[in-house]
């Protein structure tokens, strides 16, 4: 469904959750949004988990995904790492990676990538990809472990200081995105980039209220003034919005943050 569809379809069950207080939504728990996260494959509805995970393994590719928007996000993340001046054979990671699709190009293309997702599952499956990078170039580089995002920095202690830490379409599923932002600070070496690709603006919250309850995982949209602030106040300094400058509260957001 177009996202105007997906508005007008869940413009009731909005109106109702308004009526009782419920909307928009407050994610107070910690734990349970986590268990939403790791149960998505489990809980959408009139798919079978096999079948959404083989769906994820080949995406961007295949009937159900924008696989022309998939690879223009990729062209213009790698386009974006070298106007930054990263060199091909830095070291990257990957937040909310899913299966691991967008890790392994990145891989491929000579960057050693480290992904990372909350569910043990998605890395058990997004490890397959390991093997197959290796098939078509021994020298690639692509690891995949288990972590959320708000401490990320703990989980990665082996691995810091970090020249680029990014985030494709994933941060809006972070239980807390401004604790995110702090965590991701203390991975980078000074001089290192966050960049953050294809997050929904604010109108997400709405258009994706009835996948969010039908899923119960965190579906929400992000604020452009909110990020740059939050991003200055965890001590980054130069903020730079890369596509969509024209902020209308609709189109999504590439931002780059660097730190000092």
């Amino acid at each position: 469904m177009s996202k105007l569809t997906k508005l007008y379809v869940g413009s009731y069950l909005i109106m109702r959750d308004y009526a009782a207080g419920i909307f928009p939504p407050k994610f107070e728990d910690a734990a349970q949004t986590y268990e939403g996260e790791l149960n998505y494959h489990t809980t959408l509805p009139g798919i079978p988990e096999a079948e959404s995970r083989r769906r994820d393994m080949c995406k961007p590719f295949g009937p159900h995904f924008p696989t022309s928007d998939y690879l223009r996000h990729l062209s213009t993340l790698l386009e974006t790492l070298d106007k930054l001046g990263v060199a091909r054979k830095a070291k990257l990671l990957e937040l909310g990676c899913g299966e691991g699709w967008m890790a392994e190009c990145l891989a491929l293309s000579g960057f050693d990538v480290h992904a990372t997702s909350i569910s043990p599952a998605d890395i058990k499956e997004g490890s397959k990809r390991i093997e197959a990078v290796r098939v078509k170039d021994a020298d690639a580089r692509l690891q995949f472990r288990a972590s959320p995002m708000e401490s990320i920095h703990s989980h990665v202690e082996d691995l810091i200081p970090l020249d680029v830490v990014f985030v494709y379409e994933a941060l809006h599923h972070a239980f807390c995105w401004k604790t995110t932002f702090g965590s991701v600070f203390q991975c980078l070496a000074p001089g290192g980039w966050f960049l953050i690709c294809n997050e929904p603006n604010v109108l997400h919250t709405f258009v994706s209220y009835r996948v969010a309850r039908l899923s119960n995982t965190h579906e929400i949209g992000l604020s452009r003034r909110k990020m740059v602030k939050s991003l200055a106040d965890s001590g980054f300094t130069d903020v730079r919005i890369l596509e969509n400058r024209l902020n209308n509260g609709v189109r999504p957001h590439w931002i780059a943050a660097q730190k000092p």
